[in-house]
């Protein structure tokens, strides 16, 4: 389970959210253009720090440990592999930092992700829907607790963000993962729960059927303006 309960002071606004999801859920943070979502993944991962409160892991505090010791992937907007690796170099990686030799699991991930033909590739060799499957293999290879997307459908051609939506379905149940986005459609395909997220605070947190639900009357007219569904 991770909790959350966090303040930072932004330049317009303060993020300002508490919420909790469970183990092996599929948390999808959706809102607009400067609401403070990727500011969120940052200082869950550990890449910002917070002015006060509590992020908790399964019951363990970790709000004071530095990224690698958060048990948490982050793949940050953009291609997040390493330009001067292969792709294979990169994948090995995570398990040669921790001190592993047997990378016996490697193949199964490869396989998986139907990433076998650009292990010998560098990341400006290859396009940018491979690049996207490439980092979610080695950010599942590092064995997370949690798995933070940002932004990870961003950029890529309709035909592509379907293949890798049914790829991050396969994430369901089986890692915790919170997606960060600004389409509606990933988190209507994706998600057991669904954080809306203005300027900063917590406006929404459910299904997306409830959102939809609460979106025909609750919800203020610029917030329900965000959505494909009237």
């Amino acid at each position: 389970m991770v909790e959350v309960s966090v303040r930072k002071k932004l330049e317009s606004f303060v993020l300002s959210v508490d919420f909790s999801i469970g183990e092996g859920e599929y948390l999808t943070v959706i809102g607009r253009s400067g609401a403070g979502k990727s500011t969120l993944a940052k200082v869950l991962s550990g890449v910002e720090g917070i002015d006060s409160g509590s992020i908790k892991l399964n019951g363990r505090e970790i709000s004071h440990l530095p990224p690698e010791k958060r048990r948490i992937s982050y793949l940050p907007q953009g291609n997040s592999l390493f330009p001067h690796m292969t792709v294979l170099e990169n994948l090995l990686f995570p398990l040669k930092v921790k001190g592993k030799k047997d990378f016996s699991g490697v193949n199964s991930i490869v396989e998986k992700f139907k990433i076998g033909r650009i292990l010998d590739r560098r990341p400006r060799e290859i396009s940018g829907g491979e690049a996207q499957r490439a980092s979610l293999a080695r950010a599942i290879l590092s064995e997370p607790e949690v798995i933070i997307l940002d932004e990870p459908l961003n950029q890529l051609d309709f035909f592509t963000k379907t293949e890798l939506i049914e790829e991050l379905k396969k994430l369901k149940g089986n890692l915790t993962v919170i997606h960060i986005t600004h389409d509606p459609l990933e988190a209507m395909e994706l998600s057991d729960k669904v954080l809306l997220l203005e300027k900063g605070k917590v406006i929404f947190l459910g299904s997306w059927e409830e959102l939809i639900e609460r979106g025909k009357g609750e919800l203020p007219e610029r917030i329900r303006s965000f959505f494909p569904y009237r």
